[in-house]
C-alpha cells in the first residue's frame, strides 16, 4: 500500500500525508488545526495516528500546527538545522541529511538538499515497497540531486511557484520580486518544466506529477499546467499532470490508480530555456 494525499500546498499551509501499510506521515504541518482535523477525519485517521512529521524548513507555511505534534510527543524528522530553527526538542528528534536513508517502519526518508532562504532546508525522497515519491516544494533553482530523486519516483510533487511575467507586473514590491526570483527563492513554472524534463528524461517509468505551492498572486493553475506541459513535450513527455488546490484535499494518489506517462518522441531533442533567466540557466551548466 501508497496513498498520498495534500492536504494543502501554498503560502497558506503546507501538508502532505503519505500512508504505507505500517507508516503513517505528514511531510510538513503548515495548515491549521481547523483544516488538518477535518483532512484527517476524510481519510480516518486522527493526530495520534501520525507516526511522525517530516519538516522541509522552518518557514511558519510548514510547521504551523507543529507545536501541537510535539506536545503529543510525535517524532519529527528533518535536517538538524531545520530542527534547531523550529524549536524541536532533542528527545523528538530524528536527524538527516543529503544522501543518508533513515528508515521509518517500512519506508525509507532520504534528504534533497535545497537552495532555499531558511536554515538548511531540504525536500524528501521516500521510498516503500510500492514505489517511491519525492517531495520539494520550496527551492530557488534547481539541483542534481532533485533530479537524482525525480528520476527514480512514480509520484513527483515539485513547486511550479509563480509565472515569471506575472510577478514582475504584479503588486509585490521590487525587493520581494528580488527574493522569489533568486536561487534561493522560488521556482517558477517555466524552471519547474526544465528540471522536470532534464529529470525524466531518464527515468524508465514517466511519474504522476503534481505542480505545488502555486502563488496566489502570481500564479495560475492552468497556466502552470500549460507552461509545464508545453516544456515537456519539446523533450516528448506527456504526463499526468495536476496543479494543487492550494487549501482543499486533493484527490488521493496511489500506483494502483496513477496513469501511465507516454514517452512519445526522441529524448535527444533540446529543451529550450527561452523565459528561463540567464541566473538559473548557468546554475544547470554548474551541474
Amino acid at each position: 500500500m501508497l496513498a498520498v494525499t495534500s492536504l494543502g500546498s501554498g503560502s497558506a499551509g503546507n501538508a502532505l500525508l503519505v500512508r504505507t501499510e505500517e507508516t503513517v506521515v505528514l511531510v510538513d504541518c503548515g495548515i491549521g488545526v481547523r483544516r488538518l482535523l477535518p483532512a484527517l477525519e476524510s481519510v480516518g485517521l486522527t493526530l495520534a495516528d501520525i507516526d511522525a512529521v517530516l519538516i522541509s524548513h522552518e518557514h511558519s507555511d510548514h510547521i504551523r500546527e507543529l507545536p501541537r505534534f510535539l506536545r503529543q510527543g510525535t517524532a519529527v524528522l528533518s535536517t538538524r538545522g531545520s530542527a534547531c530553527a523550529a524549536n524541536v526538542p532533542t528527545h523528538l528528534r530524528q536527524e538527516t541529511r543529503a544522501g543518508r536513508a533513515v528508515r521509518l517502519s517500512d519506508i525509507e526518508v532520504i534528504a534533497i538538499p535545497v537552495c532555499h532562504d531558511a536554515e538548511d532546508p531540504c525536500g524528501f525522497l521516500i521510498r516503500s515497497g510500492a514505489g517511491s515519491v519525492t517531495v520539494v516544494t520550496d527551492l530557488g533553482c534547481p539541483s542534481p540531486a532533485a533530479v537524482e530523486a525525480i528520476a527514480e519516483s512514480r509520484l513527483v510533487i515539485l513547486e511550479a511557484n509563480h509565472d515569471e511575467a506575472l510577478l514582475r507586473r504584479g503588486p509585490y514590491p521590487q525587493h520581494l520580486q528580488r527574493r522569489i526570483l533568486s536561487d534561493s527563492g522560488h521556482l517558477s513554472n517555466s524552471d519547474c518544466a526544465d528540471l522536470l524534463a532534464r529529470a525524466i528524461r531518464t527515468s524508465n517509468q514517466p511519474p504522476t506529477v503534481w505542480l505545488a505551492h502555486l502563488s496566489e498572486t502570481n500564479n495560475r493553475p492552468h497556466l502552470a499546467k500549460q507552461t509545464v506541459q508545453r516544456r515537456l513535450a519539446q523533450v516528448g513527455l506527456r504526463l499526468d499532470l495536476h496543479a494543487l488546490p492550494r487549501r482543499e484535499l486533493n484527490e488521493t494518489w496511489s500506483p494502483d490508480t496513477a496513469k501511465p506517462g507516454v514517452a512519445q518522441l526522441s529524448f535527444d531533442l533540446p529543451i529550450q530555456a527561452a523565459s528561463t533567466s540567464d541566473r538559473k540557466a548557468a546554475v544547470w551548466d554548474r551541474t
